[in-house]
């Protein structure tokens, strides 16, 4: 049992980053998708850190290895 197993899942409407207005739903169905950075949120690469740490969060709950 991984640690993800254990918590609850992250709601698509939460608002994931204030700088991009991108939500867990966006982020979720572009990965899903293949397609990221979706067009509007080009500037997602360019987050503060707080937003940064947030995204990579969950990129990790979605299981895509967000390695540095």
């Amino acid at each position: 049992m991984t640690p993800a197993d254990t918590q609850p899942e992250l709601r698509d409407d939460l608002l994931l980053c204030y700088c991009t207005m991108l939500t867990v739903g966006q982020l979720r169905a572009a990965w899903a998708a293949g397609r990221w950075p979706l067009p509007e949120k080009e500037n997602t690469g360019k987050l503060c850190t707080a937003c940064v740490g947030d995204l990579l969060y969950c990129l990790r709950r979605f299981g895509v290895d967000a390695s540095l």
